[in-house]
């Protein structure tokens, strides 16, 4: 009867440092880690700080770092904003991604641009632009969401 209890007591202390060593393994056992209080930072702030600028005394000084335009043009391009990827990424993407339908774009337009025939040119870049746009679910897309796509694909050859 002591070999057995003896048998137990030793398995109930392998499963017992096995449960503590799993817990410890990415997240993942039996047993959860204790975190400490907001995050474990060891701090009393609890993530209720607040930025100095709230207590600033000049309100209108917040407006100073925009842009004259507004802003920036993110928010209106949409889908479009796949042309910010790199020449590397737009090579490597996906040809169903939006960075892979802007790198279609771009090597159509590149075909497009060496054409020496004006109008088969413009036939060209307007095929381009009109499958640009078919690939993004729209019928058509602006002279200006155009210009900045190709400017975007310009700045990251």
């Amino acid at each position: 009867m002591k070999l057995s209890r003896q048998f137990a007591l030793l398995a109930c202390l392998g499963l017992a440092a096995g449960g503590v060593a799993l817990s410890n393994a990415n997240g993942y056992g039996f047993v959860s880690a204790a975190y400490a209080k907001n995050g474990g930072n060891g701090g009393n702030g609890g993530g209720n700080g607040h930025s100095s600028s709230e207590h600033d005394a000049s309100a209108d000084a917040h407006d100073k770092t925009e842009p004259e335009d507004g802003g920036s043009n993110t928010g209106k391009l949409g889908a479009l904003n796949a042309a910010h990827a790199s020449a590397r990424a737009r090579a490597r993407a996906n040809p169903n991604s939006a960075v892979g339908k802007i790198a279609a774009y771009e090597k159509s337009r590149e075909a497009a641009l060496a054409i020496q025939d004006p109008v088969a040119q413009e036939q060209a870049l307007d095929a381009a632009e009109l499958k640009l746009a078919a690939d993004f679910g729209r019928p058509a897309l602006p002279e200006s969401e155009i210009s900045k796509v190709n400017a975007l694909l310009d700045a990251r050859r």
